[in-house]
């Protein structure tokens, strides 16, 4: 790189002595259930009267939902749940008159930063019933939301990126992006939008209390506001549709492309974090400069025998762009795993978020080795290697998808941890 990797590897080492260091933050995951009154598996003598329950945040008053049901499964209507005054994270919900059983209540809201969240909690009044009926409805496969998440904002990822490096790589006589791209252009901007609109509606069905669809045609933004990642949805499909614009002047097409990658962060854990203002300017940071990062990349693999010989001015711009990215995508993910939660937290963690970061980890140390080795041999022999290109570009977009999967599911501290193992079983449907 341009700057020495010296100064290089003191910049990484100084984040990681940061995160270390701050390891003790104060940190709040995305709403998980605290407790609850009565408590889960409870045998109760007489009817409580309500059904109370404590979460890690504050929730959203109008994407809240609690269903009851008894021994046989059959639904016991319910007046609509309200928060606590003075208190948004408690839920509160009246209960009728009910004779002895067991009695099943599963709750779904929406927490601030946007993601769904499915907790269930049994009580029995006087006895426990000798069979109980699961009440659970077939939900969807959630793999299906990741999937079309991962390729949706993938492509607007490295999309963004590629077409910001190709508009700069323009003043070193390098191709312009419809040059590279040609009808893949159009392709993915389908795929894009198709995309978003799949999203839309998978993420819409994981909402019980709600249906957005039905906000979005009825123009009840006040609700919709209350969802960061609908309105993420929204933002990114109009960008689109402006994109699509042609003979528009270039600096109309880079803005849009700029906010459309900066979009993609407030669909993530940044609402539920705080301080917010830090947590949102955190991920804006980092999911710009991993658009940029892996954008360069690609523009490189594509122009490769255009810019690895004979253009001294291109390989200056490349290698600086590419360190600052870089180091700037690294110091932004360890800081916010220092915002977010704690070391200790993560190593003792059986959550699926901590197997996925290892691997985004190990992707991007990977990575640094091939850019590493590419750029001494291409400064000493003015030559790069292919493979090796393609490789970095490769565990760059399985760290992509780590990254993507690792926003919409639910990250280890130690109130969830001990919520986890002492207060309840917790069963989360994270849909985003």
């Amino acid at each position: 790189m341009v700057m020495s990797m010296k100064r290089y590897l003191a910049l990484l080492w100084l984040a990681l002595f940061f995160v270390m260091s701050t390891a003790a933050t104060t940190v709040q995951a995305h709403a998980g259930l605290m407790g609850s009154q009565p408590k889960d598996g409870e045998v109760l003598q007489a009817n409580p009267g309500q059904i109370s329950l404590r979460f890690t945040e504050a929730l959203e008053p109008d994407l809240v939902a609690v269903h009851l049901y008894d021994s046989k499964g059959e639904e016991v209507q319910l007046n609509r749940p309200t928060l606590q005054p003075g208190d948004v994270s408690q839920l509160n919900a009246q209960l009728p008159e009910l004779s002895e059983g067991t009695y099943v209540a599963i709750v779904s809201v929406v927490s601030e930063d946007g993601h769904p969240v499915e907790e269930r909690v049994s009580f029995s009044i006087g006895h426990k019933s000798a069979t109980v009926i699961d009440p659970t409805e077939k939900k969807p496969d959630n793999s299906y939301l990741i999937v079309y998440r991962y390729l949706t904002q993938g492509i607007i990822l490295l999309g963004g990126g590629l077409y910001l490096l190709a508009w700069r790589g323009q003043r070193y006589g390098l191709p312009a992006f419809s040059q590279l791209l040609g009808i893949g252009r159009q392709i993915g901007w389908g795929l894009a939008l198709v995309g978003l609109v799949f999203l839309w509606f998978l993420y819409d069905e994981a909402l019980t209390a709600v249906s957005l669809t039905d906000s979005l045609w009825q123009g009840n933004w006040s609700l919709l506001m209350q969802s960061p990642f609908a309105i993420m949805l929204l933002v990114s499909f109009a960008l689109l549709i402006l994109l699509a614009i042609p003979g528009m002047m270039t600096g109309w097409y880079v803005a849009l492309w700029l906010v459309l990658i900066c979009a993609q962060a407030f669909g993530g854990h940044a609402w539920g974090i705080s301080p917010v203002w830090l947590s949102i300017t955190l991920r804006l940071l980092h999911v710009l400069t991993v658009s940029i990062w892996m954008g360069a990349l690609i523009y490189l693999w594509l122009t490769f025998k255009h810019s690895e010989r004979g253009n001294e001015p291109f390989k200056q711009f490349f290698l600086r762009t590419v360190a600052i990215a870089s180091v700037l995508a690294v110091l932004t993910g360890l800081v916010m795993l220092a915002v977010q939660t704690n070391v200790v937290s993560i190593l003792q963690s059986s959550l699926t978020w901590s197997y996925l970061l290892y691997v985004k980890v190990a992707s991007v140390c990977v990575m640094l080795a091939i850019a590493y080795r590419q750029t001494k041999r291409w400064r000493k022999t003015n030559g790069l290697q292919a493979k090796l290109l393609r490789w970095e570009i490769l565990f760059g977009i399985v760290a992509i998808l780590a990254g993507l999967w690792m926003s919409q599911i639910n990250y280890p501290t130690a109130s969830t941890e001990t919520t986890a193992t002492t207060e309840t079983t917790v069963t989360n449907q994270h849909n985003h």
